[in-house]
C-alpha cells in the first residue's frame, strides 16, 4: 500500500511539474491580474483606502502579519485608514498561476511607512477570483515581513 502511495505521489508531482505554470490563464489574464499588482500599489500608496477595499472581493480577507485576520471590505478599508501610513509601495517578482476564474499569485513587495527612512520587505500570497464583468478581485491576501520578529 505504502508504494502504491508513493508511486501515486511522485505521478501527481511529475503531472504538476510538466504543467503549464499559469494553468489555463490567458496572456489577457496575466495582464489584466499584474496591472491589478499596478492598482494596488497605488491604491495603497495614495492612502486611497476605500478603493483598496473595492480591491478585494465583498467578503475578502487581508491577513497581515501581526494583526488579525481582516474579513470584509469595510474591515479593510478601516484598518487601511487607522493604520501605520504608507508613503510608497511596489511589488516585484510577481508569480501568477491559476485556472478557469481562481488566480494565485505570489510577489516580493517593498513598503514604506510614514516616519519609517527603510522600507520593509516582505512577500504575500494573493488569492483572485474572476467577476463577471471579466475583471480579477483578491479574495484572500496574506503578507509578511522578511525583517526579524521584534526581539531578536
Amino acid at each position: 500500500m505504502k508504494q502504491m502511495t508513493r508511486l501515486a505521489m511522485v505521478g501527481i508531482l511529475f503531472t504538476l511539474g510538466c504543467a503549464n505554470p499559469t494553468g489555463d490563464l490567458s496572456e489577457a489574464d496575466l495582464t489584466a491580474i499584474r496591472e491589478r499588482f499596478d492598482e494596488i500599489a497605488s491604491h495603497i500608496s495614495a492612502e486611497d483606502n476605500a478603493a483598496w477595499a473595492n480591491d478585494y472581493t465583498e467578503d475578502g480577507i487581508f491577513m497581515y502579519g501581526n494583526t488579525p485576520a481582516l474579513k470584509g471590505r469595510a474591515a479593510i478599508q478601516k484598518w487601511g485608514e487607522t493604520g501605520r501610513k504608507v508613503t510608497n509601495l511596489t511589488f516585484s517578482d510577481i508569480q501568477i498561476h491559476g485556472s478557469g476564474d481562481l488566480a494565485w499569485a505570489t510577489s516580493a513587495l517593498s513598503v514604506t511607512f510614514e516616519g519609517i527612512p527603510e522600507p520593509d520587505k516582505g512577500k504575500q500570497l494573493v488569492v483572485l477570483q474572476r467577476q463577471a464583468d471579466g475583471s480579477w478581485l483578491t479574495v484572500a491576501a496574506s503578507v509578511s515581513s522578511d525583517l526579524p520578529p521584534f526581539g531578536d
